[in-house]
């Protein structure tokens, strides 16, 4: 008796470490499942935040022609600090930093700090771009990204979004041009001004990186049915057409 009660016992213990097991099993395949979507999600749309340059990171070169269809590469600018600033006319947050930015820019441009413009918005057109340009006084080349080909390589998000690159052509600092919290503002700290003031200087940038505000890139549709569908992303406060749509 006792015997066959051992044995009994060993089957009862068997089978709920094998229940326990297919329970685990499902668990673990809903959650590899639910990882996969994640990646093909971030996949899918070009963003994934390992593409992302790091601090440090060489930032990848480009080829882009500005308004007057004069072509520029960032390593055009090797040896210099080069200030890329991710701009868009139809952002009310990207026109509300212009003008301290354009001052910025003549102020650290005397200093041979290169200051370039790049907008990826897919629904610019360069006639609109170069107008309005002309009317706030630019005073550095905007290069048009079409299809936000050079946007997806290093991952950039919003307008005006900020990407300073040091002399041996390393990324210094990214983010925020300062710490405005509504467009029409002016920041008390501007980040871009203290990182080249540090990189002028010889030394380490203290704050890298800040989170980027203002509205949402407008990227190209991956197709022709996308393409007639397409709407605008809401972006931050203050936002007004055509920047995006509640």
């Amino acid at each position: 008796m006792e015997l066959r009660y051992i044995e009994k016992n060993k089957g009862g213990q068997r089978r709920k470490w094998e229940m326990r097991l297919k329970a685990a099993h499902r668990t673990l395949g809903k959650q590899a499942l639910a990882v996969l979507f994640i990646a093909t999600i971030a996949t899918a749309s070009g963003l994934t935040r390992a593409e992302a340059p790091q601090i440090g990171d060489k930032l990848p070169d480009f080829q882009l022609q500005d308004l007057a269809g004069k072509s520029h590469s960032l390593s055009k600018y090797a040896g210099k600090i080069v200030v890329l600033n991710f701009c868009s006319q139809e952002c009310p947050w990207s026109r509300g930093a212009d003008a301290k930015i354009n001052e910025v820019a003549r102020a650290y441009g005397e200093k041979g700090v290169v200051f370039l413009g790049i907008d990826s918005h897919y629904t610019t057109p360069t006639e609109a771009i170069k107008a309005y340009a002309e009317k706030v006084g630019v005073p550095y080349p905007i290069l048009k990204d079409s299809g936000n080909v050079y946007a997806d390589k290093v991952s950039a998000q919003r307008t005006p979004e900020i990407y300073i690159v040091d002399r041996q052509g390393q990324l210094a600092y990214h983010g925020a041009f300062d710490n405005r919290t509504q467009p029409g503002q002016v920041g008390e700290v501007n980040y871009v001004v203290d990182a080249l003031d540090a990189l002028l200087a010889g030394r380490e940038v203290a704050k890298p990186t800040a989170a980027a505000w203002g509205c949402t890139i407008k990227r190209a549709p991956k197709s022709e049915s996308q393409q007639t569908s397409a709407g605008h992303k809401t972006c931050g406060p203050g936002c007004t057409k055509p920047c995006c749509t509640s």
